[in-house]
């Protein structure tokens, strides 16, 4: 137990990825191989909350467990963050779909034909409890703190957009998901990469959010299902612009991440706070 705690300290990067990666594709292979319905392929957004669960455990038993809840429950961080979590993604989003049709004057946006503002709630508030909840108690919740103890919060960022990009490979050569349509579309390689970059840049966003509100999963889980909703809900940007869209969609996220270290800096990513450290004790 001893060897498997002192693993997980060591390389727990690695280790969640690894543990992810193998309940994640789990269920996509059991639906590939027809012993489940495709409804089932969900499940898979659950393995990197699992197996932060599961390695918090493994490292520090009970205690590794009640402290990756307690992030959870911190939610008193500033009304500000608040909003922001809640809307940042919009502006990316909405940006996306106008500089797409600007570019390319073939792509129409009927803007008076978006739904109504509040209607984005529901499918906000179920993709904050699955996708948020699903995947921040191990991305954020677990591994944050672990790799900040050895590396600034931009090293950390980089290092879990590396893992959290490859976590999705799965998907990109399963039929039917929207990362096999980007494939199908312009490749595997280019579909890969310009997803990747989406999801680097999204790290340092979600690390700059962590750091500067105490360590909070909840905070992250409502940035992450927030903009999932926002992004391929309410605009619906790769449904409305294809894949300019999405490359745009990225280029922004990648700048606005730029941006968030210039003005915060590597070492915390934050001017007011220091990055969330978890103790080695």
């Amino acid at each position: 137990m001893r060897s498997v705690s002192a693993l997980i300290r060591h390389h727990p990067g690695l280790s969640l990825f690894s543990v992810a990666f193998v309940l994640g594709t789990t269920p996509l292979a059991l639906v590939h191989a027809g012993f489940l319905p495709t409804s089932f392929s969900q499940l898979g957004a659950l393995s990197a909350s699992a197996a932060g669960f599961l390695l918090a455990y493994l490292e520090g038993g009970r205690r590794g467990v009640r402290e990756l809840i307690r992030r959870v429950l911190i939610w008193r961080v500033g009304f500000g963050w608040w909003v922001a979590a809640l809307l940042y993604t919009a502006i990316a989003a909405g940006g996306a779909v106008f500089l797409a049709a600007l570019i390319d004057p073939e792509i129409v946006v009927d803007w008076g034909a978006l739904p109504p503002i509040l209607d984005v709630v529901p499918m906000m508030l179920v993709l904050i409890v699955l996708a948020g909840l699903g995947e921040e108690f191990g991305w954020r919740g677990f591994l944050v703190p672990r790799l900040q103890r050895r590396h600034s919060a931009l090293v950390s960022s980089l290092i879990i957009g590396v893992f959290h990009s490859l976590w999705h490979v799965p998907l990109f050569l399963v039929d039917g998901t929207a990362q096999s349509n980007w494939a199908e579309q312009v490749g595997l390689v280019p579909a890969f990469f310009g997803y990747s970059l989406f999801v680097v840049a999204w790290a340092v966003h979600l690390s700059w959010f962590f750091n500067n509100t105490k360590g909070s999963v909840l905070i992250a889980a409502v940035v992450h299902g927030a903009g999932n909703a926002w992004i391929g809900g309410y605009f619906d940007v790769a449904g409305v612009t294809g894949m300019l869209g999405n490359a745009v969609l990225a280029i922004l996220m990648a700048v606005t991440a730029v941006v968030i270290v210039v003005m915060a800096g590597t070492v915390h990513l934050s001017r007011t706070a220091s990055r969330d450290v978890l103790g080695e004790g």
